[in-house]
């Protein structure tokens, strides 16, 4: 591995700060009062209360980055209907659209994992390629830049080298860096990240070529890609979609979702899942329009205004949940919207395993083409 230069740990803050003049800056911080680990904007707390929010590069983050682009509740807009007294007929509607986000400066997340840059880069193909494009979530994503650091020890639940991914993919990364014992080897600089590394010089130092780091930074790679090896068998994503597509009625799916209770913790933990809805609330003649993450778990999701529910049976809801991941959308784009990330195997109350279900299903198709 082809080492560029080096962040010494000491400079991490100032750097950070030094970052943050120039970009909304967003890092995964431990909230000290509940051991809750997420992205936070560096700014606005991790740099203004650091007794309680401490920066922690080697836990993983509840949630995904993906907020920060896609937000859990987004306003669209304010509205008022206006009546003319004279003419009650003659109904005036006045819209005030949003614009607080489309002023900010860019973006940059530092720390974020793989995994979860894989993850954004799926919600650019679906906010961001065809006819209709997510114009809201593509001004937050312009000109945003990735840190990544890599992942010197995957947790028992990470999976990313089975659903294409690896811990330390920088491909998609602006700038990839590796945790050595008191530096962040910088592995990789993509072109949008030029202006900031030259801007950043003064907390970038260079080792010379026998320092024997370059073999370290392998061996810690080797070693990661070990331990994901123990922690999970391959499964890989040849014949997803004809296996999906011959296990839709099956009902192998009652099986596996006996024990779900459709409380849709995976679904918002989701570095990949995209459904939402938009709703509008209004008291008396004002009120205002707004985005809000939606799940597929939920009973309600399918339901039509006639009353029929086409999905109406839990393992009807999860099948296309799965189906998704692991079919759909490996037919639309050639990509398996699941990065390996965990957190729904983490979350899950009645420790349902994504691992387990996909095995589960490739199983029994394989019992039925035998028969």
């Amino acid at each position: 591995m082809k080492i560029l230069g080096y962040i010494d740990k000491k400079n991490l803050i100032p750097w950070l700060d030094d970052i943050s003049k120039k970009y909304k800056t967003f890092l995964p911080v431990q909230d000290t009062e509940n051991a809750r680990i997420d992205f936070m904007d560096y700014n606005d707390l991790a740099k203004k209360n650091p007794d309680k929010f401490h920066i922690n590069f080697s836990e993983k983050t509840k949630l995904s980055p993906k907020k920060a682009f896609s937000p859990e509740t987004e306003k669209f807009f304010d509205f008022e209907y206006i009546k003319d007294v004279k003419d009650p007929e003659n109904i005036k509607t006045n819209i005030v659209i949003s614009e607080a986000d489309k002023t900010e400066i860019p973006k940059l997340v530092f720390g974020i994992k793989p995994c979860d840059i894989a993850g954004l880069r799926k919600l650019d193909i679906f906010y961001g390629e065809g006819q209709h494009k997510d114009t809201y979530y593509l001004d937050k994503r312009k000109d945003s830049i990735f840190i990544s650091i890599g992942c010197n020890n995957p947790f028992p639940d990470c999976f990313c080298t089975s659903v294409d991914g690896h811990p330390f993919d920088f491909k998609d990364a602006d700038i990839g860096l590796i945790e050595m014992d008191k530096d962040y080897a910088i592995v990789k600089s993509g072109e949008k990240a030029k202006e900031l590394l030259d801007d950043s010089k003064k907390f970038i130092s260079e080792k010379p070529a026998e320092s024997g780091d370059s073999i370290a930074a392998d061996e810690i790679i080797k070693n990661s890609e070990k331990k994901l090896k123990e922690y999970w068998k391959e499964i890989g994503k040849d014949g997803f979609p004809k296996i999906m597509d011959r296990s839709m009625d099956s009902d192998v799916w009652k099986e596996i979702t006996a024990k779900c209770i459709s409380c849709a913790a995976c679904t918002y933990v989701c570095p990949t899942c995209f459904c939402f809805n938009i709703r509008d609330e209004q008291k008396g003649l004002k009120g205002e329009r707004y985005k809000c993450w939606d799940y597929c778990m939920n009973s309600y999701y399918t339901l039509e205004a006639s009353g029929h529910n086409p999905r109406a049976d839990k393992n009807k809801r999860y099948s296309n949940k799965i189906n998704c991941k692991y079919n759909y959308n490996i037919k639309r784009s050639n990509n398996i919207f699941c990065v390996g990330c965990g957190r729904c195997i983490e979350v899950c109350p009645v420790s349902v395993d994504i691992r387990e279900v996909v095995s589960t299903v490739i199983e029994n198709d394989n019992n039925v083409q035998e028969k």
